[in-house]
């Protein structure tokens, strides 16, 4: 195994408390870049996830806008890239393709005060289990050396994967995660939902999973939580579409907010619900009322 070693540089931003925020630009802010911030700020939130999930067509100087701007509301930043890298694709091309957006983001990643690149590997493009993970690990160990020091701390952030055909079991993330440096999981608690069929939905369900993850990544998981939440649909193949948080559809996270309180853990929560603000804003309610217990 390749685990990476507690001194890492990029380890250096280990969160000291629970944080919360959007996925995306609330709908509110009619993409004014400072009112993104000042919405999230003045809604009490302290998170955001840039969505480049078409692509980072972001430009040098806006970069640095949304950077000067987070770091002057006090808002942690994570970035996820483009829903189209296939790191195991049939494609020569689109592999190399995966790559270089992958690359593109570490590098404007200190631009925008991003600490955590959020992605999926893909499908396995007709490889086996353990062909498409060799492919995939050995496409993330490139980027991480062509990139990963010009990152400025920030991380790559393998996702879970609400299709059961994809790559991002728990067990491949967590492979990945022990096997590329500069690799952390991002968990999508909706797509494990989805991938479970529903299971792993309640307290004991929950719990399982994490210290799955912290037996098999220690102070790496601990340290560097992030979590996506959302409210799904899902049918034997996995995910089906995404919907609003606390209302009919699952999972609930009420039981996963009480077992992150009752372990200590200091995630951040992302929404990636049907309306993120909504949900991030729920998902901090639930918090705040344990808290005041």
């Amino acid at each position: 195994m390749h685990i990476v070693d507690g001194s890492s540089q990029w380890r250096s931003d280990a969160l000291t408390k629970v944080l919360f925020g959007p996925a995306g630009y609330p709908s509110e802010a009619r993409g004014n870049v400072k009112r993104v911030f000042s919405i999230l700020h003045e809604a009490g939130l302290d998170a955001f996830e840039y969505a480049a999930v078409h692509g980072l067509r972001t430009k040098e100087r806006k970069a640095e806008e949304i950077g000067d701007f987070a770091k002057k509301f006090k808002i942690s930043m994570s970035m996820h890239s483009a829903y189209y890298i296939s790191l195991a694709s049939k494609t020569p091309r689109i592999r190399e393709t995966s790559k270089e957006r992958l690359v593109k983001a570490l590098r404007f990643a200190p631009l925008m005060r991003v600490k955590r690149v959020v992605f999926h590997p893909g499908f396995p493009g007709g490889l086996s289990e353990d062909e498409a993970h060799m492919v995939i690990r050995d496409a993330l160990r490139d980027v991480w050396e062509v990139a990963g020091d010009s990152g400025g701390g920030a991380v790559l952030a393998p996702e879970i994967a609400g299709k059961l055909s994809a790559y991002g079991s728990v067990d491949q993330i967590i492979r990945l995660c022990q096997e590329v440096d500069g690799c952390i999981p991002t968990i999508d608690w909706a797509h494990l939902y989805a991938r479970s069929q529903g299971e792993i939905n309640d307290h004991d369900g929950y719990r399982k999973v994490l210290t799955h993850f912290e037996d098999e990544l220690g102070e790496l998981f601990i340290s560097n939580m992030h979590f996506h939440i959302s409210g799904i649909t899902f049918t034997d193949k996995g995910e089906a579409t995404h919907q609003p948080l606390g209302q009919e559809w699952g999972p609930d996270i009420l039981p996963l907010i009480e077992v992150v309180r009752e372990c200590g853990y200091k995630p951040t929560f992302i929404s990636e619900s049907t309306n993120p603000l909504q949900g991030a804003l729920y998902a901090k309610f639930l918090f705040d009322e344990l808290e005041k217990e």
